[in-house]
């Protein structure tokens, strides 16, 4: 947090008012049942991120914080400053230096490689949302590609839902007593390094990363019932993201190696996006995603089936629907999400999801086991400041 402070601090010092733009965010969430803790069905939050940007010809400075309210479970209550950085711009090399959000991978359903922030786990399921980072990063661009050095200085730790939460775990998460198996806990400054180049139609990265895990280990609080502490190890892993394009067909993948949460372990999603443009004869794209998900930790390797409908409007009008499934636990389930911008100032976006509630017990370790109940609509307004 220390260092978290002295970024803002240097920083806001450099600031130059550039546009300032944002969003404001009312969602609604409705569960068709009563939790398995005997959460309520509705809930409703409010969310407002404000904006700065200024780009210069050898200078960015990017601001962005995010407030969000709800009004059931006050673990979902966020404070955060997502981007917070300035980078200086140098004839073959770029210097970053703030809060940031990093995204690495190719893959839609899972991304391994995707390690840089810390997941913010009480904003949904699929862990795509996530939290700011204080970091150095260094990128260096050659005629061999380019190179990231990361210095990440600090660590965030993941934050799960209350007992008044839904799409929580069955056990109550003890976030006051995390472990951690670093003397130096969440002050650690983490290191990683990322080369990434594009050779025709095939881009490739190869990374690693050495420092405290952003996935913990749950493990029993002891002289608690029906309680689990996170426990965050120092790890290594080394990740391999691989994308090809072949016409309207594009191959994925992604792959990662870590070692420090007991047995070395590899875990991958790999599959291939199909797009057939002018979908029957209209100005509409459609887009069909499989993906197959492997962990070594997990029993099951799920299969995904999905589409994009993308209608290339005004509106920038867009559905997603997906299928999940796991052939061995005999689970099924299934997702639709749909948007739809409205004039300039916003944007409504409805989802819906469905986690196969089968009480069938075949020996088989479940993925949703704990989301059973969970099944929800999702209605979201933002409007654009």
């Amino acid at each position: 947090m220390l260092k978290s402070l002295s970024i803002v601090s240097i920083l806001s010092s450099q600031i130059i008012i550039g546009e300032i733009i944002g969003e404001i965010s009312f969602d609604n969430r409705y569960f068709f049942d009563i939790g398995l803790e005997e959460q309520k069905k509705n809930h409703t939050s409010f969310s407002i991120s404000p904006e700065i940007f200024k780009d210069n010809s050898d200078r960015v400075f990017h601001f962005k914080a995010k407030v969000r309210k709800d009004s059931e479970d006050s673990r979902r209550n966020l404070n955060d400053i997502q981007e917070f950085y300035l980078i200086n711009i140098l004839k073959d090399k770029e210097i970053k230096f703030g809060i940031s959000k990093e995204f690495w991978g190719v893959t839609e359903t899972s991304h391994r490689v995707d390690i840089i922030n810390q997941t913010d786990f009480t904003e949904g399921f699929d862990g795509e949302e996530k939290l700011g980072q204080p970091m150095i990063k260094i990128s260096l661009e050659k005629q061999w590609g380019l190179l990231d050095f990361y210095a990440l200085l600090g660590f965030r730790e993941r934050n799960f839902s209350g007992n008044k939460g839904r799409l929580r775990m069955p056990a109550y998460i003890s976030e006051k007593d995390s472990l951690y198996s670093s003397s130096s806990k969440n002050k650690r400054t983490d290191f990683a390094i990322r080369w990434s180049n594009y050779y025709d139609d095939l881009d490739i990265a190869i990374s690693h990363f050495s420092g405290t895990s952003r996935e913990p280990r749950l493990l029993p609080l002891a002289d608690e019932v029906n309680a689990l502490v996170p426990v965050y190890d120092v790890i290594d892993q080394t990740g391999l993201e691989i994308q090809y394009l072949l016409d309207s067909l594009a191959f994925k993948g992604e792959i990662i190696s870590r070692s420090g949460q007991g047995e070395r372990f590899t875990a991958a999603t790999y599959g291939f996006e199909y797009t057939q443009v002018g979908f029957l004869q209209t100005r509409i794209d459609l887009g069909w995603v499989v993906e197959l998900n492997h962990d070594d930790r997990l029993e099951n390797s799920p299969f995904v089936l999905g589409t994009r409908f993308s209608f290339n409007d005004i509106y920038d009008s867009q559905i997603l629907s997906g299928f999940i499934i796991n052939d061995k636990s005999k689970e099924l389930s299934f997702l639709l999400e749909a948007s739809r911008r409205i004039g300039e100032c916003c944007l409504l976006s409805l989802e819906g999801v469905y986690f196969d509630d089968t009480d069938e017990d075949n020996g088989q370790q479940k993925l949703f086991q704990a989301f059973r109940e969970d099944d929800f609509l999702r209605a979201e307004f933002i409007y654009y400041l």
